[in-house]
């Protein structure tokens, strides 16, 4: 008689996004980071921190442009005579030390996948701050995702149709790069207004919003019929209009 081996509970994610005042992690520094943590029962956490940096530690090693481009000046919530807050939901800052922000972030980073645009460059950055890697050792870049999805696609469509036009298809889609606007514009989701574009919520939630739908069946093939009775009615309540 053998005893069945325990499946693994599932690794938790973490979408993540950091504002920073450079491009380099030895010379600059995070100012503003979110997480947005899904624990394996599918339930998301979201975690909002920021840094308030001196004048003077900006004017000697920040990069005005990375400040402009994060909108440093006018989105910075943390008061004066503070140096760390989680920003609550409404966008109020509640004052923590540093010790408490580093334990916070370690309690909700280890053992996670962090997943993001770009996360090699937020886990550089997390990894300077905390001075630890306690997250899993593989991030997950939502872009590379969505560039296997589209030769997943055209790997399918060769089969079924006998014909190699799809990979010349996703060749061509990605002919200037991985743009990952466009990426996400092809995966269905709608890349961050300007108002939410290089903000540490905005973009974990993007990131998140574009895992999902590489992810996750489409809602109309998992839906109960109770379910799909409610859309078809939702659907001709407003004539198809969205």
């Amino acid at each position: 008689m053998t005893t069945p081996t325990p499946a693994k509970a599932p690794r938790p994610l973490a979408f993540i996004d950091t504002e920073t005042t450079g491009l380099d992690p030895h010379t600059h520094e995070i100012w503003e980071i979110a997480v947005i943590k899904r624990d394996p029962d599918g339930r998301d956490w979201e975690s909002h921190f920021q840094i308030r940096k001196s004048d003077i530690h900006l004017a000697q090693t920040a990069d005005e442009q990375a400040l402009k481009i994060g909108r440093y000046h006018e989105r910075i919530a943390v008061p004066a005579d503070c140096g760390y807050a989680q920003i609550d939901g409404d966008g109020r800052p509640c004052a923590m030390s540093r010790d408490t922000l580093v334990y916070d972030l370690t309690r909700l980073l280890t053992g996670a996948m962090l997943v993001g645009s770009n996360p090699a460059f937020d886990a550089a950055f997390l990894r300077a701050f905390l001075g630890a890697t306690p997250w899993h050792y593989r991030t997950v870049d939502i872009a590379a995702m969505a560039v296997g999805h589209l030769y997943g696609q055209a790997y399918t469509l060769t089969k079924q149709q006998c014909s190699a036009e799809y990979y010349a298809r996703a060749d061509a889609l990605l002919a200037d790069g991985w743009r990952s606007y466009e990426l996400s514009r092809l995966m269905g989701i709608e890349p961050p207004s300007k108002s939410d574009a290089h903000t540490a919520l905005g973009d974990a939630r993007w990131a998140r919003d574009v895992y999902d739908a590489i992810t996750k069946a489409d809602a109309f093939y998992t839906a109960t019929d109770d379910q799909l009775a409610k859309m078809a009615g939702q659907a001709l309540s407003t004539g198809g209009q969205q």
